[in-house]
């Protein structure tokens, strides 16, 4: 008759040999728990600066101001490769083989993971999979590298969302003292300061 070890041990090794049974790997490179940004591309020439954007029916273009759609999703698939999807058009920033840009809703590896330069002054090149050269917001493709303009983009902090989600916020919060307020109180919406928010406070001391 087994020993009790024996057996433990047995139930251990079927344990593990169910689970890994049960593991699939996943060939995706968009599900990696990779790192994340949410930014706004920035580039300009000397006359003006654009930010780029991907409308709701895929044409990319560039903005002067920040708006929905100009906020990227820039996901690092594997080290020095990128992939950028609108988070408002829910569209990838693709290009074909004559270097025109376009959002699409289907992923694909070969139109839309970009190698991504960091350049000395802070800028960013995103070259294109099918030739090398630098993707651009530039009406006229060129066969020259780095000859045209709008190619060096500057990830931006997407701040036009946080705003907006602040605003949420204290909009929530707002509700929130609206629906705990006590009309029998001498104070119904909590604005008097108290004894110990005075005395606690640093610049108070340091006078």
């Amino acid at each position: 008759m087994p020993s009790p070890a024996f057996t433990g041990l047995l139930s251990l090794f079927a344990l593990v040999h169910l689970s890994l049974s049960f593991y699939l790997p996943n060939q995706s490179p968009l599900s990696f728990d990779d790192q994340v940004r949410e930014r706004h591309l920035y580039t300009e020439n000397k006359r003006q600066g654009l930010f780029l954007e991907i409308s709701q029916d895929g044409t990319v273009r560039g903005t002067p101001v920040q708006t929905v759609n100009s906020v990227l999703e820039l996901r690092s698939v594997r080290p020095g490769e990128t992939v950028i999807k609108g988070v408002s058009s829910s569209l990838y920033l693709c290009v074909d083989n004559s270097g025109h840009l376009r959002g699409q809703q289907q992923y694909k590896q070969a139109d839309c993971t970009f190698r991504e330069l960091l350049l000395s002054d802070g800028y960013t090149v995103f070259q294109s999979p099918h030739n090398g050269l630098p993707i651009s917001l530039s009406s006229k493709p060129s066969g020259v590298k780095y000859a045209r303009p709008f190619y060096q983009f500057l990830p931006v902090m997407n701040e036009l969302i946080l705003g907006m989600e602040r605003v949420k916020k204290e909009k929530g919060k707002l509700s929130e003292r609206q629906e705990n307020v006590d009309l029998e109180s001498d104070d119904p919406l909590g604005m008097r300061i108290s004894a110990a928010d005075v005395w606690s406070s640093p610049g108070f001391h340091s006078r």
